[in-house]
């Protein structure tokens, strides 16, 4: 009897080391399952995605090793030295980075944090091609939107289009940093102030209402993606993003390109409307910029009141339109 306690006590540190190593041997294995994976899935798993790191360095960039690094790369392989122009490689390597984001399953796209910023500074650099695909009123851009459709080229240059819906998803993404936001926000609102003083002097029917329609509702659609994208905080903070958002538009270069006096007049006059509201009502001006740029440029057109309420009514519908049609979409 004391042999076989004394066995049994002898027996007992054997298996507490034995028990201690299994415990970190599986430690182990769940650390490498979890944080392997998580490291595996680093910078979006972007650094492993080759067809997009071919894309990105066919455009001129260097290989990536990092996220920063690859923020750096998508901004170097997807602009241009002119703001808005690029070349079919770097319209493709922009198409091929915003494909690689496409989650494997469901549609909501989750960035890495270093990608915001280079992301929405290369969206706005496209802003034309944003503009379009979120207005939806080309054909040209529903077509041409699937993934192994390359850019094409016309009289005014190179583009690219993507799935309304990921295109939207992606935005949502990437305005998570609100002054991020607010920058694709601001190409996107030059781009409609560059659309209606695009408008000759004394046209009517279709040729005022189709550019009205476009502007209204590109900027609608980004009314709905601020909306999901400051619904994903919780009270507060939601209402900081739109604080915030409102301060970035403020911050960002309001101008439009040289020469275009029409368009710079119209983004000056809403500017300056948004930088004189309290600071607590600016997120709802934002809201209100569909409407608001059309009021301006229709008084500058020299519109009677009645045709102004007109074009004002039109315009809140088809911006309520387009933001309802975004918020389904993102609700899917």
């Amino acid at each position: 009897m004391p042999e076989t306690m004394s066995a049994r006590r002898s027996l007992r540190p054997r298996v507490a080391v034995l028990l201690a190593l299994c415990l970190a041997l599986a430690g182990g294995i769940g650390g490498w399952l979890v944080f392997g994976r998580e490291s595996g899935e680093r910078c979006n798993g972007l650094l492993q995605n080759e067809r997009m790191l071919d894309a990105v360095t066919a455009a001129g960039a260097d290989r990536p090793a990092t996220c920063a690094e690859l923020g750096d790369a998508i901004t170097a392989a997807t602009t241009g030295d002119e703001p808005g122009r690029h070349t079919a490689a770097q319209a493709q390597a922009m198409k091929t980075v915003l494909y690689a984001l496409a989650p494997a399953k469901g549609h909501r796209v989750r960035l890495d944090p270093e990608l915001r910023r280079p992301l929405a500074s290369a969206l706005a650099d496209y802003g034309a091609d944003v503009y379009a695909r979120l207005h939806s009123l080309d054909p040209a851009y529903t077509v041409k939107a699937g993934a192994g459709v390359p850019p094409w080229q016309d009289a005014r240059g190179v583009h690219m289009a993507v799935d309304y819906l990921h295109l939207l998803n992606v935005l949502v993404a990437v305005a998570e940093e609100p002054e991020a936001y607010a920058g694709i926000r601001q190409s996107a609102a030059r781009h409609a102030a560059q659309d209606l003083a695009s408008v000759p002097a004394g046209a009517s029917g279709d040729a005022v209402d189709t550019p009205a329609a476009r502007s209204a509702r590109a900027l609608g659609a980004l009314n709905g993606v601020a909306a999901a994208a400051a619904e994903r905080l919780d009270g507060e903070k939601s209402r900081t993003w739109r604080t915030q958002a409102a301060e970035g538009i403020l911050a960002s270069p309001a101008g439009a390109p040289a020469g275009d006096a029409g368009a710079a007049r119209i983004m000056s006059a809403w500017t300056s409307g948004l930088r004189d509201a309290a600071p607590d009502a600016r997120a709802d001006r934002v809201r209100d910029q569909p409407v608001e740029m059309i009021r301006i440029w229709g008084t500058e057109r020299g519109l009677g009141e009645a045709a102004l309420q007109a074009m004002r009514s039109a315009a809140e519908n088809s911006s309520t339109a387009a933001e309802h049609e975004a918020a389904r979409a993102l609700d899917k």
